[in-house]
């Protein structure tokens, strides 16, 4: 993985990197984009995404992250719900159907990614 970090700094290079892995993510990435079905839900740097995510998407998706102790407990989000249909989508959030939080506003409009502070960006009526 430093072969990445190597040719970024010595060429000025750019690089995206598309996975599930987070824990891959975590090392080689300086910003990261938290996408749900095509739609961004999250953009932010590595440090602010791994100290607290905005997006229930993001908080599920880190908590599914394997924790390598035997006495460490930690809460799990399991998502519950339909997944809903990207190719002939309606309007409103793609997550609204899985996500505990959500109200009549996710599913009526869609919902912009908005910067929340500085270099934090989030597709969220919980943040509007």
């Amino acid at each position: 993985m430093n072969l990445f970090m190597d040719l970024q700094e010595s060429k000025g290079l750019a690089y995206m990197f598309i996975t599930h892995d987070l824990c891959v993510v975590k090392h080689i990435s300086t910003n990261i984009m938290v996408m749900y079905m095509g739609k961004v839900v999250e953009y932010t740097d590595k440090n602010k995404l791994f100290e607290r995510q905005l997006h229930p998407y993001s908080q599920a998706l880190l908590s599914a992250i394997p924790v390598p102790s035997l006495n460490r407990d930690r809460e799990r989000t399991i998502l519950k719900g339909e997944v809903s249909n990207s190719i002939n989508s309606k309007s409103g959030c793609r997550f609204a159907m899985r996500c505990k939080y959500a109200t009549e506003k996710c599913t009526c409009q869609d919902i912009p990614l908005i910067e929340v502070e500085p270099g934090r960006s989030v597709a969220c009526t919980l943040y509007m």
